[in-house]
């Protein structure tokens, strides 16, 4: 499965205000700085930020000293919350009239019915402050490495 660019964004966002806040630059971040650090247009990040604050996950402020940051804790913000909130809801159960014509079969629908559970639960067990810390790992990681 892939995650639509809307939702790889907003996540993007998300584990950028984790880590900023885990290093104290505290109070709000600016979508401009967010959108430069992780190379995202920053028109869209501001659609998807907005997205995040109408589902309760993200406050935003306006003025000179504007900006945005977690509505929670990072430890409490699913990747599920996430992606429901911009995508809408995994949990819609398949049904056997997807559209006109011959329906589904079962054994399909009971396919596409277990691997939305599994990504239900699991995206519902990940949570943006594990996304930030694996993040920070595989970074250091990085910088560890060195070629010949």
């Amino acid at each position: 499965m892939k995650f639509s660019k809307k939702t790889e964004y907003g996540l993007l966002a998300l584990i950028d205000m984790a880590i900023q806040q885990q290093r104290g630059a505290g109070g709000r971040l600016t979508t401009r700085d967010i959108a430069a650090r992780q190379q995202i247009p920053e028109r869209f990040l501001e659609q998807q930020i907005t997205a995040l604050r109408n589902a309760g996950l993200v406050h935003s402020h306006r003025g000179a000293a504007g900006g945005c940051s977690l509505a929670h804790r990072a430890g409490d913000i699913t990747v599920l919350e996430v992606v429901e909130a911009l995508e809408g809801s995994l949990l819609e159960p398949a049904t056997g009239e997807e559209g006109k014509g011959r329906s589904t079969p079962g054994s399909i629908r009971e396919l596409v019915d277990r691997a939305r559970t599994c990504l239900t639960e699991l995206y519902g067990s990940v949570t943006i402050a594990d996304l930030a810390r694996r993040e920070l790992d595989l970074s250091e990681q990085d910088s560890l490495m060195f070629y010949v």
